[in-house]
């Protein structure tokens, strides 16, 4: 498994620049938890644009991170320039933790994934029919659960189907399951790390910050995406020999000693 290669020459911004659009007015903990996931695997700077009502929370769980509240509550039109001029800037878009399923903020995603150049990883609500309707897609990554595949491509969750979808529509897919799944349609990757402890809430939205972040550091999105699904599994194996359960919090805080005490 690859992990990102730091330069000795590298200075804050040139090795991980990561724009997440995630929250809504109902969900709070993950944006919070696509960002700690991104800072926990080595993103030298994060944006993160999520509900003003959220922005406290979001402070006091990290001082690195740059904040944007939307508009107008959740995610619309509004908060379209913004957000493109803020991924001109960075190397990579995370996308969909916690946006839910409005129609305005639906049309929102689809208009940005129309316009952004650079990398994509996608998650939860991002994940609709609509968006395989955009033609470019090789550097998207998409993070879905089974039941998010299904409603993405119409078709249940296997790991035949997982490659034809992945080649079929030329984007690398992360298939979260207690085995995971990872193809671009060309190369695969069955991660069996991980354990049941893992089923907490967050830890998806906090692996979709890892794989971006991976991603920002130079990895492919096939690399970023397999490594961090493998490293991530195996922090939760650790962490769960010494606790009976652990939130999702904690799996992050303990990932960075992990990775540096194991890769």
């Amino acid at each position: 498994m690859k992990l990102p290669v730091r330069e000795l020459s590298s200075y804050k911004g040139e090795q991980g620049r990561v724009v997440i659009v995630a929250g809504s007015k109902a969900y709070y903990g993950a944006p919070i938890f696509n960002a700690l996931g991104a800072e926990s695997s080595g993103a030298d700077l994060i944006t993160l644009f999520l509900p003003e009502q959220h922005l406290q929370v979001a402070k006091s769980n990290s001082l690195n991170l740059f904040l944007h509240e939307y508009v107008k509550g959740d995610l619309g039109l509004k908060d379209l320039g913004l957000i493109l001029n803020e991924c001109e800037r960075n190397q990579v878009l995370l996308m969909g933790s916690g946006l839910g399923r409005d129609k305005d903020t639906l049309r929102v995603i689809k208009l940005i994934l129309e316009s952004v150049k650079i990398p994509v990883v996608l998650d939860a609500e991002a994940l609709f029919p609509d968006i395989l309707e955009i033609k470019q897609k090789s550097n998207w990554v998409i993070t879905p659960h089974r039941s998010e595949f299904k409603r993405l491509f119409g078709m249940e969750a296997t790991e035949v189907n997982a490659i034809e979808c992945a080649k079929k529509h030329s984007i690398t897919v992360l298939l979260k399951a207690p085995i995971d799944i990872v193809s671009n349609g060309v190369s695969t990757y069955i991660n069996s790390t991980g354990c049941p402890e893992m089923r907490v809430g967050g830890t998806g939205d906090a692996l979709a910050g890892i794989v971006a972040s991976f991603i920002s550091q130079g990895l492919t999105p096939f690399d970023a995406a397999s490594s961090a699904a493998h490293y991530f599994g195996l922090a939760g194996e650790d962490l769960a020999k010494h606790n009976y359960c652990f939130t999702t919090d904690e799996l992050i805080k303990h990932f960075p000693k992990f990775i540096k005490a194991h890769s």
